[in-house]
């Protein structure tokens, strides 16, 4: 008798552990990941954005004043401003 209450405990424990399995914790897990993913692609995109629209803005702001320092660096904040935005609003995930 003793065995076989043994037993009966064993398959019941599988049993319970092979349901917890099948229930676990992957699509929690997988949600999370996917948007921290996402998260830091669009973090990177904006970055990238910036500083390329920094640049570019710069460049722009440079030649409209013919080299002014203050053209350059408004040039180059709405530069970054919109790369940044621009990056961002592009990066679907």
């Amino acid at each position: 008798m003793r065995k076989f209450a043994l037993a009966g405990a064993l398959i019941a424990s599988l049993g319970v552990a092979s349901a917890a399995d099948v229930a676990g914790a992957y699509p929690y897990h997988h949600y999370h990941r996917y948007h921290r993913n996402c998260a830091y692609q669009k973090h990177r995109a904006g970055a990238i954005g910036a500083v390329s629209g920094a640049v570019g803005g710069g460049i722009i702001g440079g030649a409209l004043t013919h080299g002014g320092v203050g053209g350059v660096l408004l040039g180059a904040g709405a530069g970054a401003l919109t790369g940044h935005a621009l990056a961002r609003g592009v990066t679907h995930c």
